[in-house]
């Protein structure tokens, strides 16, 4: 099976992934959507693409929108959200494809919104940092389904945020490895434009409400805490060896959290970038 994700095997984390993860800023999501399309969510059809255990759509549905599409690569992360997503208002129309991006088999001028949280950084099979094609075709199948008018919400990371992140620094190999993935906010708005979309507004959070756990020293030497940010699934075994025997030197010489507060700088880089465009009506 192929998987959106070439870095996670989330057929595999989609058993542990929701005691860590928290639907980030969702509500930030809903107040761009529905100021930016002049509607009410329940008025709405949404599509949360890169669904993952349905986080956001769980929010989402609170609101009772019209439809709710959620698509993604992993089958184990779907069943997850089908679980989830038990109470749906009868009101809405709730429904889940298995797809690969760029591809995303829905009818043209289908949704007023759509989201995705924490999904761009899986996209390119061989980053070089600086062009991203599969992104570009992703965005242009967005543009293509999007009603005109319509709003993508995007929640992503900078290459700014990865240094500001504190664990980052401790295997460094692996955090150029990442740099490729990560799209400046330049970039960003250069791929969506060059889709069609236009950037309406754009901001950093400071909190690392996705990862509650993100500033514990000694997270980086449990397996649970690892498996829930994808940084980690892309070290080699030796570095993940080394890393432990450089975290459990610094616990026992008593310079760990010396270690976390001069690399962590989430609160001046941000730990997330939210972005809003929208298809303009021609």
């Amino acid at each position: 099976v192929r998987k959106m994700s070439k870095i996670t095997d989330y057929n595999d984390i989609s058993r542990s992934y929701d005691s860590v993860r928290e639907p980030a800023d969702a509500c930030i999501l809903k107040s761009l959507m529905e100021s930016l399309t002049g509607k009410c969510v329940k008025d709405m059809d949404i599509i949360d693409i890169g669904c993952g255990t349905g986080n956001f759509s769980e929010y989402f549905l609170r609101f009772e929108p019209r439809s709710l599409a959620l698509m993604d690569a992993s089958e184990g992360m779907l069943s997850k959200a089908k679980e989830k997503l038990q109470s749906v208002p009868p009101s809405t129309n709730l429904s889940f494809k298995h797809a690969v991006l760029p591809n995303m088999p829905y009818e043209d001028n289908s949704f007023d919104a759509a989201m995705m949280n924490l999904v761009l950084h899986h996209l390119e099979q061989d980053p070089d940092g600086k062009s991203f094609p599969k992104i570009v075709q992703t965005f242009k199948e967005v543009l293509r389904i999007l009603k005109p008018g319509g709003v993508l919400t995007i929640i992503s990371v900078t290459p700014e945020q990865l240094e500001a992140n504190w664990f980052a620094h401790l295997v460094p190999k692996n955090k150029e490895r990442w740099h490729k993935r990560f799209l400046s906010h330049d970039q960003l708005k250069n791929c969506l434009s060059e889709a069609g979309l236009t950037l309406k507004s754009a901001y950093n959070t400071l909190t690392a409400s996705y990862h509650p756990d993100h500033s514990n020293p000694e997270g980086p030497l449990s397996e649970a805490w690892r498996r829930s940010i994808s940084f980690w699934g892309t070290c080699t075994e030796d570095e993940i060896i080394d890393m432990v025997q450089n975290v459990t030197r610094m616990k026992n010489e008593g310079t760990l959290q010396e270690y976390v507060d001069t690399h962590e700088k989430l609160g001046i880089y941000g730990a997330l970038h939210i972005s809003a465009s929208k298809k303009e009506v021609q």
